[in-house]
Formats: C-alpha cells, structure tokens, sequence
C-alpha cells in the first residue's frame, strides 16, 4: 500500500512512497537532445512526478503544478549509471483536474522544453 496521499506526498520519492505501482503515464515528450520524459500520476497516492531517461549527466527535470505556487521539485543527472537509466523527480500533490509541468534543462544548455498534463 503508498506510504502518502495528496499533500504527505509533497516532495517524496514516489518509488520510497511506493506510488510507482501501476502509475497513468499522462504525457510522453522526447527532446531535441533525444531524452525521453514522460509525466506519471498515481491515482492512489493523488500525486505526480515526472522520470527522464537516454540522458546525459547533468541533465535535469523539473516538476511543478502549472498554476505555479510552489518551487519545482527537480532531479538532475549525475553520473553514468543515473545517465542509463530512470532518474525521476519528487512528487507533487496533484488532484483530479490539477494541471502539472514538467521542464527540461539540458546539460549543454540550450533552451529548456516544457510540457504539460491534466490529471
């Protein structure tokens, strides 16, 4: 069973949380670096985040509610072993109806890409 709902969640890893069971993938966006993101959601935690994956150190996502309010919760790449596989953001409480973004900063610079999901 999750370990938090809505607001406990604030901040938490959602595979700690155990939110990560069988979340909704509710967007899926590749870069122009060729990193995939995807939006998840949990609807028993009431709580999303956001994962990255084919990047390179010193990446990093950002997540927040699109209606602003709170500072992102943000995962960064730093080393190989996190550049091959899933490195994901800490949740946020995201009800039904809520809107949630995610932010891409390459390690390279460039402009960061941003994409949005309803829950």
């Amino acid at each position: 069973a999750p370990r938090c709902r809505a607001a406990a969640c604030e901040g938490r890893s959602p595979m700690h949380m155990r939110c990560g069971a069988a979340p909704l993938t509710l967007a899926s966006h590749r870069t122009s670096t060729g990193a995939h993101l995807e939006l998840r959601y949990s609807e028993k935690c009431e709580a999303g985040w956001a994962r990255m994956w084919s990047t390179r150190i010193g990446d990093r996502l950002e997540l927040n509610r699109a209606d602003g309010g709170r500072r992102p919760h943000s995962a960064e790449v730093t080393d190989d072993i996190a550049a091959q596989s899933y490195v994901y953001t800490p949740m946020t409480e995201a009800r039904p109806g809520t809107t949630v973004r995610a932010c891409f900063r390459p390690a390279a610079g460039g402009s960061r890409e941003c994409f949005d999901a309803r829950v």
